[in-house]
């Protein structure tokens, strides 16, 4: 098996067993690697279960992608606070989603509330607008190469100094 493989499973291997380990640093592949996998996986489970199974799946990896996300952004020397934004922006969203679902059939079939409407369509559109700028700022972040000294969350990730080596200067 060639390094570029090796570096693959290596780094889905750490997502899964460092599922709930929010300290120190994760680099690119580490991130990247087990995002395209299960993006492939919850593909193929949508495909066979009609859905059904992509959302246990995608149930089943909300933690794991957090702590790989601050694993991330720490090592951006970034706290954990851009992911939890993020991660709330999202969950607003697809409830604001749903109920503004609800809302514009509930003020459809009342036809006197077509001004409610306008506001409601409004409301919708500026809460997804802001939530889209927060995770495209996050895509940014965690894209962005890792900073090659160690930092406040350790001598990981990106780091390619040795541990020892850097205590003997």
């Amino acid at each position: 098996m060639d390094s570029s493989q090796n570096q693959v499973i290596e780094s889905y291997k750490a997502f899964w067993t460092r599922f709930i380990d929010v300290n120190g640093r994760s680099t690119r592949p580490e991130f990247w690697h087990p995002f395209w996998i299960n993006f492939l996986i919850s593909s193929v489970l949508g495909i066979v279960s009609s859905g059904l199974l992509s959302g246990l799946f995608a149930i089943v990896i909300i933690i794991p992608t957090f702590t790989v996300m601050v694993r991330r952004l720490h090592d951006t020397n970034r706290t954990m606070i851009l992911a939890i934004i993020s991660y709330i922006s999202g969950f607003i969203t697809m409830i604001a989603t749903t109920l503004f679902i609800i809302g514009v059939i509930i003020i459809v079939a009342n036809t006197e509330s077509h001004g409610l409407l306008g506001t409601t369509v409004m409301a919708g559109i500026f809460g997804t607008v802001i939530a889209g700028l927060v995770t495209l700022y996050t895509w940014f972040v965690l894209i962005l190469a890792g900073n090659k000294e160690p930092n406040k969350y350790g001598t990981g990730g990106s780091c390619e100094t040795d541990i020892e080596v850097y205590t003997q200067q």
